[in-house]
């Protein structure tokens, strides 16, 4: 099998992070390549995420023949939507794919990312996804992305201290850690909090692989009908 993993932003290293992170968890015989889109280094702003969303789905189109399934590598998921409307592959999102996965392991959940935008823009992602009655909060890891793209390990205590906030303050069960450049932090932050830690590389992998081995393709009747 054969999964085309796209990172939204323009820096190679979160791409090349999140590769690796796939691979610890992909079946033996599933190959992933990791395309970088062009675009901004960092998805802060709306229109930075708008541009991100077109970039990110060229970089599919161009990229997808040959692939069993693809994966948006943004945590956030720019051009999930136009991307199944125009691609028939499996398109998984991150964000989606975490979200999806901790409705199977506890009650409520919670999501620590980073860059105060966040707070608002999880929200409303829950909400859009269907996803919101269960969400309990969104925390913001006190870190700076400049920090974590230099090193990743400056993230780990902040994740931690933002995790033990969600599930004290506000009864989470299990926690998603997102976004690429914490790619693989995510069992080391389990470990410390002993709750479920989602890393949303590892779900979103796993979940296109299943996809395709199923067989399972986009619906074209209702949300993704084709325009022509």
């Amino acid at each position: 099998m054969r999964l085309l993993l796209v990172n939204s932003n323009s820096t190679t290293a979160v791409t090349e992070r999140m590769v690796e992170t796939a691979n610890t968890v992909a079946s033996p015989h599933t190959t992933i390549t990791g395309v970088t889109a062009s675009g901004a280094a960092v998805i802060r702003s709306h229109l930075e995420f708008a541009e991100a969303a077109v970039q990110t789905v060229l970089a599919l189109q161009q990229n997808a023949p040959g692939h069993d399934a693809a994966i948006i590598g943004c945590f956030g998921d720019p051009g999930l939507k136009a991307a199944r409307q125009t691609l028939t592959i499996p398109i998984v999102g991150l964000t989606e794919a975490a979200m999806l996965m901790a409705h199977t392991l506890g009650g409520r959940y919670s999501v620590i990312s980073f860059g105060r935008h966040n707070a608002i823009n999880m929200v409303d992602l829950a909400r859009s996804y269907g996803l919101h009655s269960r969400l309990a909060s969104v925390r913001i890891a006190d870190v700076s992305y400049s920090a974590i793209l230099a090193d990743p390990s400056q993230a780990f205590d902040a994740c931690v201290d933002a995790g033990k906030q969600a599930l004290t303050q506000d009864g989470a069960d299990v926690l998603i850690l997102g976004g690429g450049p914490v790619a693989g932090m995510a069992r080391q932050v389990a470990a410390m909090l002993d709750v479920p830690v989602l890393d949303s590389i590892a779900c979103a992998t796993k979940l296109a692989e299943s996809l395709a081995a199923c067989g399972y393709t986009t619906s074209r009747s209702g949300l993704y009908q084709s325009v022509e």
